[in-house]
């Protein structure tokens, strides 16, 4: 058995609860300790229970909270042997925190994969995690999809993906300066409403059957605008959402659903 929820998700902060029923991980922390527990409360999940924590990368909307949780919990932090110096020295805790990890690695009776996505920070991963026959995944903070990340999600039953903004309603933002456009839209950027359908289209061809559209740009996108673009690229390739495949929005505000496969 094994258990996905996101807690908040977007550019505020990121925090996503995975679980069977002895382990329990906790993917980024990127809200301020009190409103982490207080999600956590909301989701009946005890922070307690909580056995380790994985970061994607580097980024304060991933890492806000990590130190005062791992401190706090006395829990230990995962790191890939290519990011431990970097999370070391922004996170600054003592090196006993840090399990120095390889690609692919044990929390307890979960197996976790890493792999590589394409974002502007120094190193970033996305993840995939198994239990028994059930597989999920997660993969956000993404300048461009790659073979990579579709081939480590095309093994998963759930996948929480990125679809953090429209490309007309952000190229249209006053507030935002061309500098920043660029860099949201560029390759190591953040994916688009569109190119995630696109994604999802693939990933349907190899069986997945939930996707979790997360990380929504505030002010570029909002969970109508993605839902809807993503079902209507997937329609005209034939994949009928809430039949074919589905699809669930998380929020930065609020929990999202639970989901659990046996």
């Amino acid at each position: 058995m094994l258990k996905i929820q996101t807690l908040s998700s977007g550019s505020a902060g990121n925090i996503t609860y995975i679980g069977s029923s002895s382990t329990h991980i906790l993917v980024d922390a990127g809200l301020p300790l009190s409103m982490i527990l207080k999600l956590m409360n909301q989701a009946h999940i005890d922070p307690h229970s909580i056995n380790a924590i994985v970061i994607t990368h580097e980024h304060s909307d991933h890492l806000k909270g990590v130190a005062d949780f791992v401190t706090h919990y006395n829990i230990p932090i995962y790191c890939h042997q290519q990011s431990v110096k970097i999370l070391k020295r922004s996170l600054k805790l003592p090196p006993h925190y840090f399990i120095e990890t390889e690609s692919t690695f044990e929390i307890g009776d979960i197996t976790v994969n890493s792999f590589t996505v394409p974002h502007d920070s120094q190193f970033c991963l996305g993840y995939t995690f198994q239990q028994d026959n059930a597989t999920v995944g997660i993969a956000t903070d993404i300048g461009q999809m790659t073979d990579t990340i579709l081939s480590n999600l095309a093994a998963c039953q759930i996948v929480v993906l990125e679809s953090n903004h429209d490309i007309q309603k952000l190229t249209a933002n006053p507030k935002y300066p061309d500098w920043l456009k660029r860099r949201i839209l560029g390759n190591r950027g953040h994916l688009s409403n569109i190119d995630c359908g696109r994604a999802i289209a693939k990933l349907y061809q190899a069986n997945v059957s939930q996707v979790i559209l997360a990380h929504l740009s505030e002010k570029n996108n909002t969970p109508t605008l993605a839902y809807q673009t993503v079902k209507q690229y997937l329609q005209t390739q034939n994949i009928i959402e809430g039949k074919d495949i589905f699809i669930d929005v998380a929020l930065q505000s609020q929990i999202g659903n639970c989901y659990c496969i046996e």
